[in-house]
């Protein structure tokens, strides 16, 4: 049952502060019957982090809302699956996570004094672009233990810097496909039409969602 509901499962971003969970059901119902919202709120304040979840009672429903732009509020919203719980079994033996939706301003310090709450951490990295030296908005931490990054995912819906929600997921291991050293020149030295351009702001973005598709597995 748990393994269904996950898969009928949507989150929703980029919501105003003052929407509420009523709202949000309402306008979905459109869509979808709605068996669950919830609105996730900052612990200390009580007030909106501008993102939640709902659950659908039919999987063949996620097809639709996805492929529609919603706007709640004057806010348009960020859709997508949340993340099934069942992957943290089928990547049991990775160690290593990845964190998408940082600020800029994060440092690798800050991201492995947050993530050692859940264990020893081996190696931790905000990736940073290479000519202008500012943070990519992701990093990567690589825990001692199993458990440690599976107890990470667990708590997927909670992980916080400095106020804003950050992503956690399961990277590759390291004996399906090494990365550690160094995607970008393997990039710029392979063959190709393209070739890399520091000035190149399109080629930059591109070559980053390359990088975060190759080390995550979608499937």
């Amino acid at each position: 049952m748990q393994h269904h509901k996950f898969e009928k499962k949507l989150f929703i971003g980029g919501l105003s502060a003052s929407t509420t969970e009523e709202q949000i059901k309402s306008y979905f119902s459109r869509f979808a019957n709605i068996e669950k919202c919830s609105i996730i709120l900052d612990k200390h304040t009580g007030r909106s982090r501008c993102f939640g979840f709902i659950i659908v009672s039919k999987k063949s429903s996620i097809s639709k809302i996805l492929s529609t732009k919603h706007v709640i509020d004057t806010k348009k919203l960020e859709i997508k699956p949340a993340f099934p719980k069942e992957k943290i079994v089928r990547y049991s033996g990775s160690r290593k996570i990845f964190v998408g939706g940082l600020l800029p301003e994060i440092t690798t310090s800050e991201l492995t004094n947050y993530f050692s709450q859940y264990g020893h951490i081996e190696d931790s990295i905000v990736m940073k672009d290479r000519a202008s030296g500012k943070a990519r908005g992701f990093g990567f931490v690589t825990f001692e233990k199993e458990e440690s990054a599976e107890n990470v995912m667990k708590n997927y819906e909670n992980h916080f810097l400095r106020g804003k929600w950050i992503e956690c997921k399961r990277a590759v291991a390291k004996d399906k496909m090494n990365l550690d050293s160094g995607f970008n020149e393997s990039v710029q030295s392979s063959p190709g039409p393209r070739k890399l351009s520091v000035n190149n702001e399109e080629y930059t973005e591109e070559l980053c969602k390359s990088l975060i598709e190759f080390i995550l597995d979608e499937e």
